[in-house]
């Protein structure tokens, strides 16, 4: 699982990248002019056009998309839903989010609404700009966050196996490099890890589930588990913590941000397509995989729109 977020924007390019290969050129044309029309600020002529695109293709899981999402814009709320709907039926490993957005509109369960296949492909595409456009765009200090918490705890001497979760391009690797003798890193996409692996930090490298790579994971063979921002594109974490508890050695740490909400759910999933997580939610899945809470406190690890996103850092021990 990949770090970070991805502007709205990302679904859309992905879409287009769709469209060139939809294999009807009049289609194609037309679903270009609609996004002209969508980001000249006329979203009704763009869902028109994607429409008539649709008649000349109408098995093109993107095109259905960029139509739900253009229905969202107009406040066309059922016609949203259909057109989703069409997207995953035609589409079932959801490459490009239908399923999170039938979540955001109450029409499937929040939990796993955003596959491996939409991560994974999102951040493929995303991974040549990614952290140009999360340092210079976002503000992002996720990192930085989880060095200052194990500062925090007063944890001084080296790590000797740490695992980074989500890895992305390598950014905690790089920031960790000088506490931990053996770093592994796990990520989804493909073009994220190559990234990563340009940097030469990681002992190893997988591209894989987070879920997947912890079971495979020896009991007590890790004193350092951390993931940066990661958390967005899961929902419930009890597998996670349950699992980071069985890989950890006694005294080892877990060390995470996730971006947070006030409410009494254990998480969401936010109109922008990510989850937050609540404190008690956190709390309640580290007492029940036996881990100690060492620290929970409020820190934003990016910004969106130039507006500091609430979240939390935490430090948890087995």
């Amino acid at each position: 699982m990949t770090s970070i977020f991805l502007p709205q924007v990302l679904a859309y390019r992905r879409a287009m990248l769709k469209a060139r290969s939809s294999g009807n050129a009049l289609a194609d044309r037309r679903f270009a002019y609609a996004m002209e029309y969508k980001a000249g600020g006329d979203p009704a002529s763009a869902a028109e056009l994607v429409t008539q695109a649709l008649h000349e293709a109408p098995d093109w899981a993107a095109g259905w998309l960029a139509l739900g999402d253009l229905n969202e814009m107009l406040g066309r709320r059922d016609e949203a839903i259909d057109t989703y709907r069409q997207a995953l039926r035609l589409d079932p490993a959801d490459e490009a989010g239908a399923g999170a957005r039938l979540a955001r509109l109450g029409e499937m369960p929040p939990d796993g609404a955003m596959t491996p296949a939409h991560i994974a492909a999102l951040f493929d595409e995303y991974a040549p700009r990614f952290e140009r456009s999360l340092v210079a765009d976002l503000s992002y200090r996720g990192p930085a966050l989880l060095r200052m918490a194990l500062d925090g705890i007063g944890r001084s001497k080296p790590f000797e196996r740490a695992l980074d979760l989500g890895c992305g391009t390598g950014l905690v690797g790089e920031a960790f490099r000088t506490l931990c003798q053996d770093i592994v890193g796990v990520d989804l996409s493909g073009a994220m890890l190559a990234k990563a692996r340009a940097k030469q930090v990681y002992r190893q490298l997988e591209q894989a589930e987070i879920a997947d790579f912890l079971f495979r994971q020896a009991a007590d063979s890790a004193d350092l588990i951390l993931s940066a921002d990661v958390f967005i594109y899961l929902g419930d974490l009890e597998t996670i913590f349950r699992q980071a508890a069985r890989v950890l050695v006694r005294g080892g740490l877990f060390v995470f941000t996730v971006q947070s909400h006030s409410g009494p759910a254990a998480f969401i999933l936010n109109h922008d397509l990510r989850y937050a997580h609540s404190r008690e939610g956190l709390a309640g899945w580290a007492a029940a995989a036996g881990l100690h809470l060492r620290h929970l406190d409020h820190a934003s690890p990016r910004t969106d729109r130039g507006v500091p996103v609430p979240g939390l850092v935490a430090v948890l021990e087995r």
